[in-house]
């Protein structure tokens, strides 16, 4: 492939693909199995049937196997005479229960394990929660803090008081949100997208379930505490000041362009992926160790903390670098863009990506045989075009800026030669 000679410039494009995926997502699992066994019940009992089983697949904290025993003894008293039988516990363990369909296969089940682990089966899609062990001396552990809703009636409650408290101009945006939690609620489903809705604030109390936020476009300065269970974090386009703890189980977080935002709290250890680009960030926390994909260009970071070494994406443009730490064996593509660079690590042997243009580089380290793509404008490359006319046929180099009249011909003497097969 030839040699791009211009001013041009790496894309940036930023996708709302991931999201609107998200917010179109299919109704929860549960209802399936419900579809399965409401004519287990009397109209007149469905709805305090159907919220008991919202409550078994969605446990709020604090949830202790008594509760589990208890719900399920409830739905026994709501079935038909008869119907009953197919609502079991202990039916392969003290810790096993489920409801049965008129096959004896299993719509639904819950196993909790003796280290904490509250596991939900329905129709074959599996979730684990946590509930509350007792202490070594038969007195439960420590339960929800006071307030926190647990039912979708105390929910209710909380919610109308924060749409009464709205400040001028915002009671119709709250209505709509607490239109939209209620809905979340009332069927079960993972994801809330709070929407583009100009909210000053947001309830204190979110869905306990949900294993998904999105938060696009508000005026919000803070959050308020993430449900325990939240797995994916996205937060764009907010006047955030600072962010809250993140849930320990947090696995992908998105916090962009918050133009206020300084700093990042500590990081969930099984966080897989960051990105925290647009802020005004000038430090970053201890990255977890399995961590794959990092983003934090448009900052205003000075340095980085040591990489993971399983990171395979590192984004870092439009920042105050001066240096990078040593480089993960895993890494894959590396965009460094508009920094103060005067010199790279090694690069890894998987490396296939390489963007660093706009920095004052005078040269670049050895470039691995199987690099892709190397976008190098605007740097101040004195010596070594050796090592990039070296490289693959396939490769392909973005050149341009300022470049010494004795590189430009050496390039041009070399590319010209017989026989030369690089890129």
């Amino acid at each position: 492939m030839p040699f791009h000679v211009g001013s041009g410039c790496l894309p940036a494009t930023i996708s709302n693909l991931r999201i609107n995926r998200i917010a179109q997502s299919a109704s929860p699992p549960e209802m399936s199995s419900w579809e399965k066994m409401k004519e287990f019940f009397c109209s007149t009992h469905q709805a305090e049937a159907l919220e008991c089983i919202w409550m078994i697949c969605h446990p709020p904290a604090g949830t202790t196997r008594e509760a589990v025993v208890s719900r399920f003894e409830q739905l026994r008293t709501l079935a038909y005479v008869g119907c009953e039988e197919s609502i079991q516990s202990g039916r392969h363990g003290e810790g096993q229960f489920c409801i049965l369909d008129a096959d004896s296969q299993e719509i639904l089940s819950v196993t909790l394990d003796d280290y904490g682990n509250y596991t939900v089966n329905c129709l074959g899609y599996h979730e684990t929660h946590r509930f509350t062990l007792e202490t070594e001396q038969g007195e439960e552990c420590a339960g929800p803090a006071e307030g926190t809703p647990q039912v979708p009636a105390e929910y209710g409650t909380a919610w109308q008081e924060w749409e009464r408290a709205a400040p001028a101009g915002e009671s119709l945006d709250r209505a709509e949100m607490v239109q939209e939690m209620r809905a979340c609620l009332n069927n079960g489903n993972a994801v809330l997208n709070v929407g583009e809705l100009g909210l000053t604030t947001l309830p204190d109390c979110l869905p306990a379930h949900i294993t998904t936020l999105i938060i696009p476009r508000n005026n919000l300065a803070r959050l308020p505490a993430l449900p325990p269970g939240l797995r994916e974090l996205i937060v764009s386009n907010n006047p955030l000041t600072s962010l809250t703890a993140l849930p320990p189980g947090l696995r992908d977080l998105t916090v962009i362009n918050s133009h206020l935002l300084t700093s990042l709290p500590e990081l969930p250890s099984g966080l897989q992926t960051l990105s925290a680009y647009g802020n005004q960030l000038t430090r970053l926390p201890e990255l977890p160790s399995g961590l794959k994909e990092l983003s934090v260009s448009n900052n205003q970071l000075t340095s980085l903390p040591e990489l993971p070494s399983e990171l395979s994406k590192l984004h870092v443009d439009n920042n105050q670098l001066t240096g990078l730490p040593e480089l993960p064996s895993e890494l894959s593509k590396l965009y460094a863009d508009n920094n103060q660079l005067t010199g790279l690590p090694e690069l890894p042997s998987e490396l296939k990506e390489l963007a660093v243009s706009g920095n004052p580089l005078p040269s670049l380290p050895a470039l691995p045989p199987g690099l892709h793509s190397l976008w190098i404008h605007h740097n101040q490359l004195t010596r070594q075009p050796e090592i990039i006319t070296g490289l693959s046929s396939e490769v392909t180099v973005y050149l341009g800026g300022p470049l010494p009249e004795r590189i430009l011909q050496a390039l041009q003497d070399i590319t010209s030669a017989p026989g030369y097969s690089g890129p």
